[in-house]
This record gives C-alpha cells, structure tokens and sequence, in this order.
C-alpha cells in the first residue's frame, strides 16, 4: 500500500521559550505520539475483539501503536524472548561463523531442542535457523555463549539493549524464553524489541523462512519446519516468532506487509493466539492508511537567533509518516523554540512538527537547523 502523500501543508506555528520534544524514533521514522504510554494513537472505527492478557498493533516504519490492550502489562514472554537474542547474535557474529557446542549448550533439554552435543561445529546461520524456526532452547544458549561469552553476560547485554531500544517494562534472564524468576516483557515492549529487529535484513529474512534444510556432517539431512503456523494463512505474512510455556500461554509477534505498508501485532496469552493477531492486522491494513506528511530536508517554519534579525530554515532531518484512519484530513503543526542564541550548530534541533489528525497528535519528528550560525 503506497502512503497517500500530501501535496500542500497547512501549518500552525506555536514558539515556546523551552526545550522542544524528542527525536524520531527509529530509522527514517518519526516518533510516535503517545508511545511512551503505549496508548493507541488513532481511532479507525469498531475496534476488533480480541482476547488475550495483552496485544498491540503497530506500524513498523513509525512506532506508531494503533491498537492496545494492557500494552505495559509484565507478563512471561515464552519463546518471543528470542527475537532479542536474534538480533544482538546477528550485530556480534558473521552468520558464517563458527561455533563449537559447549557442555551447558549440550545440557539444555528443556522444551524444544536439536540435540546438540559437546564439542560440535555449527555456523551462526544454522544455529539462528534452529532457533527460530524450531523455537531450539539448546541453539539460544549455544549462540548467546558464542556472542558474549556466557549466558550471564549475554542476558546483561539483552537488558541493555531492552532499555536503549525503550523497553524498560521488561528484564530478561535467558536467552531462550523458558520461565525463570525475573523473566518479564511487556506486549509494547517487544513490539518495540521486534521492530528494530525487523530494520535488520537477515533477521527479516529469517523470522519470514517457513522450512530450513540442516545438513550436519555424518547425519541425514533435518527438515526445520518453523512453528508460526501464521505464516501460511495470512496474505502478506513475513514474521516473527511464536512463543509458549505452561505460564505464558500462547503468544504470537506476527508481521506483515501489503503493499509495501508493514504492520505488527503482538499478542499474549491467548485462546486463539493466530485468529487474534490476524484479527489486529486485518483492523490496521482496511481502518488505517500511512500518509507520507513532509520530505526530509523540507523547510517547515524559520527561526529566530538573537535579537538582530538573523534567522535559520528549520528543515526535517528525515521523511515525516503517520498513520492515519482512511480519509482522516492531516494538519502539521510546528512548535518552535526561539529565539536561539548564537552559535547555532548546523542539524541541531530547533523545534519540532506534530502532525494532528482529528484532533489527536499521532506524530512527532525534530526540525533541525538548516545550516549554522556563528556566534
């Protein structure tokens, strides 16, 4: 679905003497209105029914939540953990890397496994495929050992990057998912977690892999058959990873995309955890509509700098999106905080653009100075 783009901008400039919002908030993105309560930032008519202990649709490209139900509710994660774990393998480890199975990799037989054995050669790649498509707790540790050396540093670097990325409802233990004592996440914690992972090409390309051919020397080739049985029904299916545990429930983070408009649901502990993510997505794509605002490097306003006239363009450092109700009519509205004293750097933020659609803010992105000015 190509955004609808709006070809004129009606602008309503506010000056405040204090310090202007945040940046965006993801690449090329902006930063969604009311993220940081996870709160549903438009209204596109009867909302689906869908029961489960927590869900939230998402617009991949903005972080835009469109849907939530108990977005910040702690709850047991499963299997979903392993989108995390994916994504920082895939920053430390060239997929072609590997790695020898060490004895508490080996140890691991709780849940779903491959049956690794001490002292065994396998590449990344292999492993993140055993992983996340077979959902194998033995392949989670072997790959947080071989990225941070151990288990414990890996989880300390799990929570880090949970807390840069935003999701700070949520405290990993282990890299696989299983339940543990202070194993939590939130449903808008990992729809955060699962959109940066999906920015990643290799872990979109795997989270979208139905089956996968292991090939160990001196055994029968394996047929890996992915556990998302969500991938085959939905139109436009491309992830992400299944969850369970006898505390969790079912859980699903599901993607996809029509149209080149990508959506995410995540929902835990549910009856029906497929028709419920499906139900999400199919609210999103028919009430909901990406409207590209603005172009990067557009000017939106000017500002003043000092007390003698001089002033700079206040431009966007990236395209400007949201997602709207079908037909919803859109009005930016610039926040400028001038005047700015000199020196003014060039790309330092100089306001910001909220962009309303029926009455609500659902979109915010920083302007930045054009060029700079001396003192």
């Amino acid at each position: 679905m190509r955004p609808r783009r709006l070809v004129g901008l009606w602008l309503c400039v506010v000056v405040l003497g204090g310090a202007v919002g945040p940046g965006a908030a993801g690449p090329g993105a902006a930063a969604p209105a009311g993220a940081a309560r996870g709160v549903t930032a438009a209204v596109g008519g009867p909302r689906p029914e869908v029961h489960a202990a927590a869900a939230v649709l998402m617009d991949v490209r903005t972080g835009q939540v469109l849907y939530a139900i108990a977005p910040h509710r702690p709850l047991p994660p499963a299997s979903t953990t392993k989108i995390l774990t994916a994504v920082l393998v895939l920053e430390r480890l060239p997929v072609s890397a590997t790695v020898t199975i060490g004895a508490r990799a080996a140890a691991q037989r709780d849940g779903a496994t491959v049956g690794l054995h001490p002292g065994e050669q396998w590449t990344v790649d292999d492993l993140l495929h055993a992983m996340l498509l077979r959902s194998a707790n033995d392949a989670a540790v072997a790959l947080a050992e071989a990225a941070a050396g151990s288990v414990e540093q890996f989880v300390a670097l799990m929570n880090a990057r949970a807390h840069h990325l935003g999701a700070r409802r949520s405290r990993f233990a282990t890299p696989h998912g299983l339940d543990a004592p202070d194993h939590y996440s939130t449903a808008y914690d990992l729809a955060l977690i699962a959109r940066y992972a999906l920015h990643h090409p290799v872990f979109a390309s795997l989270v979208r892999t139905r089956a996968w051919v292991l090939r160990r020397p001196g055994r029968e080739p394996q047929e890996l058959v992915t556990t998302n049985r969500f991938l085959a029904r939905y139109e436009g299916a491309d992830g992400v990873k299944t969850g369970w545990t006898a505390r969790s429930g079912p859980c699903l983070v599901a993607s996809a995309t029509r149209d080149g408009w990508q959506l995410l649901a995540v929902v835990l502990n549910s009856p029906d955890v497929v028709s419920a993510v499906e139900r999400l997505l199919d609210y999103g794509f028919s009430r909901f509509e990406p409207v590209r605002v603005a172009e990067r490097g557009q000017r939106l306003a000017t500002v003043a700098v000092g007390r003698r006239g001089l002033r700079v363009e206040a431009v966007l450092a990236a395209d400007l999106y949201a997602v709207v109700p079908r037909g919803t009519p859109v009005a930016p509205r610039v926040v400028l905080h001038e005047p700015l004293e000199a020196p003014v750097p060039a790309g330092a933020v100089v306001g910001q653009v909220e962009v309303v659609a029926g009455g609500t803010v659902v979109a915010r992105a920083p302007l930045v100075a054009a060029r700079g000015i001396p003192r």
